[in-house]
Order: structure tokens, then sequence, then C-alpha cells
């Protein structure tokens, strides 16, 4: 099985794939042997069908804002 992750960022780097009707990504994915929630996901137009998937990714908020970013350049500076 492909890695989704993977999959998902070749499909945003594609303009072909990204902007293909959905019978065609939805080949492109079982040719590439996707996840079935991805597969889904792509059938359905639904990303819903991959938050089990991406369940046990913890996600972590950035530790830095934009705007604080910007407030402690400009004192820098």
């Amino acid at each position: 099985m492909a890695d989704t992750i993977e999959l998902l960022e070749a499909i945003g780097c594609n303009a072909t794939l990204r902007r293909a009707p959905r019978q065609t990504l939805v080949a492109a994915l079982e040719g590439a042997k996707a996840s079935q929630a991805l597969t889904t996901a792509a059938a359905s137009g639904d990303a819903s069908h991959l938050t089990q998937e991406f369940a046990d990714i913890d996600l972590i908020a950035p530790q830095i804002t934009q705007s604080i970013a910007v407030q402690l350049f400009a004192v820098q500076l």
C-alpha cells in the first residue's frame, strides 16, 4: 500500500492529477495501490474518510505564528 501523504503530495504537485476528473483520479489511485480511505475520499469528494487513517498522527501546533514573527523581526530591526 502506497503512503497516503506521499500520494497526496504527488497529486498536489501534478497539475494534471490535481484538476483531473474524479474517475481519472480514482483510477490513478487504484493503480498506485492507494489506501481504501484515500480512494474513497477521492471518489466521493469527502475528505472525512481520511480521518480514521490520520487519527494516530499527533498534530502539533506551531510554536510561533506569523503575527508574532512579524513583531519579533520588527523589534530586531
